[in-house]
């Protein structure tokens, strides 16, 4: 996930031309299609080429040498030899005091002029929010039962069945579609019914971002197979400009109970919210001037001096707020599991709530490997419960105390009222945030939450933290 977030920024970065911008998050949606099912008649007996069957032609009615063709065609010679080398080499006609209809040929150009109506049933996809026709397309379908908050609203018309004038206006794109590649050799003459019609959804990814570490709006980008839709986001602009907001049901569910990050100041009050934005502005710009697809407008000093230059203003912030990396929403949970899976010593877990959707058998497997490796395991939970406030899953906690039960080295104990969000592997790193480690998931399918962290590596820091979080269970 981390790694496909940071190739979304890449692109997007080359994109828009935002050289700092700073993806925070995606979410996979439902882009809303009508299958069809129609019932056609058309014409399909031309395999030959057009210009392959006027040269046949010419052939069949005496004209068999070569500059009598081009001269009569009225085309170049060489383009003529290119077509009779193909038929040649297909056995259609052969060279023999002149060229010849083989009978093969005389079988495929007596075909060619005897039009033979075909029924067949074929599908096709219309985009329910501009309308336009496809025959195919490789996005996954998108489960509308799970993520029902996730779907683009439907904004055309649904074809109703057996009601062919519903798509009357596509029978030009639908012809179209029934040709093969390269050729224009079939004739529709009529759409004999909808045989079936119902909407689909298929997923693609918004992905919001920041163009820089310092805006306070976010930007959206659509993305499917790795790669930037531009076509989905520009039938999305046009219907915001027609006044019809579709993705504003999802933005509103994305936005709420968003945790705000005023949590993550108290926790640790010598790091502030400046140093936070000084250093993800600051590494975002190193990072745009390694790009050698930008060019960087720099009056005074090379790239390489002014990588340099940046490079010690951050070890400047770095060393003065001790924060050595800041980290969003799709890394926080990426590095709870790196610390499970790489500490030696100790690791130290400390959140308010927790959840079985987040403490599930995945987490307590990973976290069983862990104690099986003897590290020693500190989970510490706990938040004052009121009226209308998170609930803790029991299921989670009797695991975790049978874990513990079979594990001497864990310990997972209760405070009583602490919203401290922090993990501590070993005194390699520690991470201070507003992310809740065992209550939130985050899933891009679930709801959005702009959570931040910090990573710290100075080991007094590290160790002042892990003391820190020892104090709040001790008798």
């Amino acid at each position: 996930m981390v790694s496909q977030i940071k190739d979304f920024e890449n692109k997007i970065r080359k994109y828009h031309s935002h050289p700092e911008a700073i993806v925070i998050d995606c979410k996979p949606i439902g882009y809303p299609f009508y299958v069809l099912t129609l019932d056609l008649t058309y014409l399909d007996s031309r395999d030959l080429e057009l210009l392959e069957e006027y040269v046949m032609k010419c052939i069949a009615n005496g004209l068999n040498k070569l500059e009598e063709i081009f001269g009569f065609l009225g085309m170049d010679n060489h383009i003529i030899e290119k077509v009779l080398s193909k038929l040649i080499s297909n056995d259609l006609i052969i060279r023999e005091h002149g060229f010849n209809l083989t009978q093969n040929g005389v079988d495929a150009l007596q075909k060619q002029t005897v039009l033979a109506p075909i029924s067949d049933t074929k599908t096709f996809y219309l985009d329910a929010l501009n309308g336009k026709l496809i025959d195919k397309f490789h996005l996954s379908k998108f489960d509308t039962k799970k993520y029902q908050n996730s779907c683009i609203e439907k904004i055309i018309k649904r074809p109703r069945k057996d009601n062919i004038e519903d798509i009357i206006d596509h029978y030009q794109d639908i012809e179209k579609l029934l040709q093969p590649p390269g050729y224009n050799i079939i004739e529709l003459i009529q759409v004999n019914k909808i045989e079936k019609v119902y909407p689909e959804w298929h997923e693609v990814l918004l992905v919001l971002y920041k163009s820089n570490a310092n805006d306070t709006e976010l930007e959206y980008e659509i993305f499917s197979r790795d790669s930037i839709q531009k076509d989905y986001r520009e039938t999305i602009e046009k219907l915001y400009g027609e006044g019809k907001k579709i993705l504003d049901p999802i933005f509103q569910d994305m936005k709420q109970d968003n945790t705000s990050n005023q949590s993550f100041t108290k926790i640790v009050s010598s790091i502030n919210d400046e140093d936070i934005k000084n250093v993800e502005q600051i590494s975002a710009r190193i990072s745009s001037l390694n790009d050698p697809d930008y060019f960087i407008d720099i009056t005074n000093n090379s790239v390489k001096e002014e990588k340099q230059k940046l490079k010690a203003q951050l070890e400047q912030i770095k060393t003065q707020s001790r924060i050595s990396e800041v980290i969003h929403t799709c890394d926080i949970r990426e590095y709870l599991f790196k610390a499970l899976k790489q500490a030696n010593n100790r690791v130290m877990i400390v959140s308010p709530w927790i959840k079985s959707n987040v403490v599930n058998q995945e987490f307590l497997s990973i976290l069983e490997e862990t104690l099986k490796r003897k590290v020693q395991v500190n989970i510490i939970y706990g938040y004052k419960e009121t009226p209308g406030s998170m609930k803790n899953d029991t299921w989670s906690i009797n695991k975790l105390e049978n874990l513990m039960y079979n594990y001497k080295n864990l310990n997972f104990q209760k405070t009583t009222n602490s919203h401290r969000k922090q993990v501590v592997c070993d005194d390699k790193f520690a991470i201070v945030t507003s992310f809740n480690f065992l209550s939130f998931r985050a899933d891009p399918n679930l709801t959005y939450r702009d959570e931040l962290g910090v990573i710290l590596r100075d080991k007094q820091t590290i160790e002042d933290l892990f003391n820190s979080g020892i104090s709040l269970v001790k008798v």
